[in-house]
């Protein structure tokens, strides 16, 4: 899911962190800026609050079998949250459908 993200961001993509242990990327984004998002836990995208950490690799680490930068943040800076969150959830529907109080017909 996520590199299908990073794929469709393009360009616009902020910095990213692959931690290659847990099989995910990080997005950095404002802080509090994905209050209010709503995604369907069957897509595994868990969104990190203030209170939470991540490990940020060293600005050089661009590949290791640890967690390291595939878009540095030297380079690329924060993530717009609202674009990805338009990305993230055309990924999430094009993956798993509507969500549950969507209709096929509505769509």
């Amino acid at each position: 899911l996520g590199d299908r993200v990073l794929a469709r961001l393009g360009r616009e993509s902020g910095a990213v962190i692959r931690d290659p242990y847990g099989r995910r990327l990080t997005w950095l984004v404002p802080p509090r800026a994905t209050e209010g998002w709503v995604v369907p836990e069957t897509s595994w995208v868990q969104l990190l609050s203030t209170t939470q950490h991540v490990t940020v690799p060293p600005g050089w680490c661009t590949r290791s079998a640890s967690p390291h930068w595939i878009r540095s943040w030297a380079d690329h800076g924060l993530t717009d949250a609202r674009l990805l969150y338009v990305v993230l959830d055309a990924v999430i529907r094009a993956e798993h459908g509507p969500r549950e109080h969507e209709s096929r017909a509505g769509r």
